[in-house]
């Protein structure tokens, strides 16, 4: 009879978590994984198809604690200008956890983020959009949808700061600071 494991997937993914931030991409090993739940490395593939889709669901799932606490952050904001600030810091902080794993990763990354780059950007836009009308002031979808992805760029690459974000967003949005 097979041994059945309360939250087993839950287990893996705690567990997975943990090696992979000790160990890094290259190193995480599904192996490694079942011998420090105590199960079958079958086991394991019963819930994620593959190492890449078990690292996924814990980026995934780290992603959405972040996005919760971005809106949290934002339902907080005093104005546009700090709301904009901690969407930002949210991605940015989210973007640094997991450098060294993407860096770690030798397949199509590119290819596997394109097609979720339009979900991040519309949640992130999701979020803007909300705030935007707490602060009484509407922009077009489209406008909305490149202010979304211009703050998930500044906040993921190196050469875009929050100051020149903020610039750029006053540009748009007059008052910023208005609350």
């Amino acid at each position: 009879m097979p041994k059945l494991i309360e939250n087993a997937k839950e287990l893996i993914l705690e567990t997975s978590k943990k090696l992979l931030f000790e160990v890094g991409y290259e190193g995480f090993k599904i192996r490694e994984v079942a011998s420090r739940c105590g199960i079958a490395t079958g086991t394991i593939f019963n819930y994620f198809a593959s190492k890449e889709m078990l690292i996924a669901s814990i980026i995934a799932k780290d992603w959405i604690n972040y996005l919760d606490d971005i809106k949290r952050e934002c339902d907080l904001a005093s104005d546009i200008a700090s709301g904009v600030t901690g969407i930002y810091k949210g991605i940015e902080a989210f973007s640094k956890k997991y450098e060294s794993i993407w860096m770690g990763y030798s397949g199509d990354i590119i290819g596997r983020f394109g097609k979720h780059h339009l979900t991040l950007r519309g949640q992130i836009a999701d979020i803007l959009s909300k705030m935007l009308l707490h602060f009484e002031k509407k922009l077009d979808k489209s406008v909305v949808n490149i202010l979304a992805e211009t703050v998930l760029a500044s906040a993921v690459q190196k050469d875009i700061g929050l100051t020149d974000l903020l610039r750029f967003t006053a540009m748009l949005i007059p008052n910023i600071e208005d609350k």
